[in-house]
């Protein structure tokens, strides 16, 4: 008689809890910190410009929205702990969700936050190379260094296996590796807020930094944007705020990573809610001074009275950058012109100084500061996908753990192999990218947010549905105060969901409109094979003799 299946893949999962406190909050902050606080700025204040004199506290947009986005980052991100803390395993939310919520709903948001994050990781490989030109381009101007599309990709494409490869060595070794691509930029960030306190002070350094570069002077930049069209178009603080909010979530988005890998956490069950939490309030405190003083920099360049408003260099940057298409063909009458980013202000001073080894400096920390989201995205999507293999919701083998590296070798390469085509779509070889644009780019940010809701509703419910599992958990607020901070945290992670969601339909309409259709279908094809696959292997371990019901009323073993 044939042996009944034993419940889960093995009696131990073959991972390893070796991820302390300090680099659990360096796997979440190299998650966040990357392109979104050196880019969000000028991005979003370029289409909704605000006069100086308009500005609440002469602050942008994008600052307030920034810290709502905090605020709303520290909640979402202290329940999606506290639950995971309750039952710290690989895949994070997916445990949480389909042993609390549902195990459809716990698979389907894993499957498209792998899609998200394994996509993202591909995408990242490539924005790297493009750092790499807007940074070098100022801090060694006139040089100019430029990859075409076909470099961008193989370029993107040979550093995210890179990773691949070292992170079949463990979380450990990963670890140390993480802790260099870390410090290193770290350090040489106190060199930006210096650039941008300096500028304060000798408002001058721009302007020579600006002329040097690019070759026209911030008067000029100014002057390009008033006639294409930046003070006919002011926007009022509430339609500024609420772009600005999608921007400052997307460049949030990762603030729980830490959670995926809560199955080598050291003590997560006491520490992870601690981690999460102080992470957050640290990226909050480095987005809230980078989006100001960048701003503060600029804004007392070449102001100028226009329409009864006073304009600056800031407002003028941001436009001729991220602004409509008739701006963006004035700026390509400056010379040298270079994208606004809040790292590329803090080099242009420096070469206003004469002080080039330091813009040099500040444009590798740039490109660090990009390249260190590539070890976290790594993790998270690999650990998602194990775990639902662990499971048996995907095939068994992906759920495979080097005996002696403790990494999960199959769950690795799969997540570099979707991660190739993130480099296909950011790098737009073979002009595909419009193929790729609603699967991967654009949706990520929608099943990222789809994910979160769930999480935090699955704290929501935790006391209710699995009070076996609240009970157990060393570290539980009173059931109540559980109850309703799922409530709240929810509610704000669903909000997110509506943002993204709001700005997915407008993007998809437009997209409609210019006869896109394939890449809907790209999108729409993602969701239907994660639920086919779902009902496949539910059926095919009906068939083994595996009670499905029995395993998600379970915890899976360490």
């Amino acid at each position: 008689m044939a042996e009944k299946p034993s419940m889960f893949l093995r009696e131990a999962t073959g991972l390893v809890r070796e991820v302390g406190f300090l680099l659990g909050m360096m796997i979440i902050i190299t998650h966040v910190v990357g392109l979104g606080w050196q880019k969000r700025a000028f991005q979003f204040s370029g289409p909704w410009p605000i006069p100086n004199d308009l500005m609440p506290g002469g602050l942008p947009a994008i600052f307030w929205a920034f810290l709502v986005g905090g605020i709303i980052v520290w909640i979402t991100g202290y329940a999606a702990g506290l639950v995971t803390a309750a039952m710290p395993r690989s895949g994070g939310g997916y445990v949480t969700i389909s042993r609390v919520v549902h195990p459809f709903l716990g698979y389907l948001a894993s499957w498209l936050m792998f899609l998200s994050e394994a996509f993202s990781y591909g995408l990242i490989g490539v924005a790297v190379f493009e750092a790499i030109m807007i940074f070098y381009n100022i801090a060694l101007a006139p040089t100019v260094i430029a990859f075409n599309a076909l470099q961008l990709f193989l370029g993107g494409l040979i550093v995210i296996w890179i990773f691949a490869i070292l992170a079949l060595f463990g979380v450990r070794q990963y670890g140390r590796l993480l802790h260099v691509m870390f410090w290193i930029p770290a350090a040489i960030t106190i060199g930006f807020f210096a650039m941008w306190i300096t500028r304060i002070v000798d408002p001058s350094s721009l302007a020579r930094g600006v002329e040097t570069v690019m070759g026209a002077s911030p008067e000029k930049f100014v002057q390009l944007a008033l006639q294409s069209g930046m003070a006919k178009n002011i926007a009022d603080f509430g339609t500024a705020f609420s772009w600005a909010l999608a921007g400052a979530f997307w460049a949030y988005m990762g603030w729980y990573s830490v959670t995926f890998i809560a199955g080598e956490v050291k003590e997560a069950n006491r520490k992870l809610p601690a981690i999460v939490l102080s992470a957050g309030v640290l990226i909050t405190i480095i987005y809230l001074l980078a989006s100001s003083l960048a701003s503060w920099a600029c804004m007392g360049v070449a102001t100028t009275t226009a329409e009864g408003h006073t304009w600056s260099f800031f407002q003028a940057y941001s436009w001729l950058t991220y602004g409509p298409e008739a701006a963006k063909e004035a700026a390509k009458t400056i010379p040298g012109f270079q994208p606004a980013w809040t790292t590329g202000v803090a080099s242009l001073v420096a070469r206003g100084l004469n002080m080039g080894w330091l813009s040099w400096l500040i444009a590798l920390a740039g490109v660090l500061w990009l390249a260190n989201d590539i070890p976290p995205f790594l993790l998270v999507a690999s650990r998602a996908f194990f775990a639902m293999a662990f499971d048996r919701m995907l095939p068994e083998s992906f759920a495979y753990v080097s005996e002696r590296w403790h990494s999960p070798i199959w769950a690795i390469i799969v997540t570099a192999v979707l991660g190739s085509f993130g480099c296909i779509a950011e790098s737009n070889v073979g002009g595909l990218l419009t193929y790729f644009y609603w699967a991967g780019m654009l949706g990520t940010d929608v099943y990222d947010a789809f994910f979160l809701t769930l999480f935090c509703l699955s704290l929501m419910l935790l006391p209710i549905r699995r009070k076996d599992i609240y009970d157990r958990a060393a570290v539980k607020p009173p059931s109540g105060a559980t109850v309703a901070l799922g409530v709240v945290a929810t509610i704000l992670a669903a909000y997110c969901l509506y943002t993204f969601g709001r700005l997915f339909v407008s993007d998809a309409w437009s997209l409609w409109q210019e006869g896109v259709y394939s890449a809907l279908g790209g999108f729409i094809a993602l969701i239907i094979i994660g639920i086919a696959l779902y009902f496949y292997y539910k059926w095919k371990n009906k068939r083994r003799g595996i009670d499905m019901t029995t395993i998600y009323l379970s915890i899976p073993p360490e």
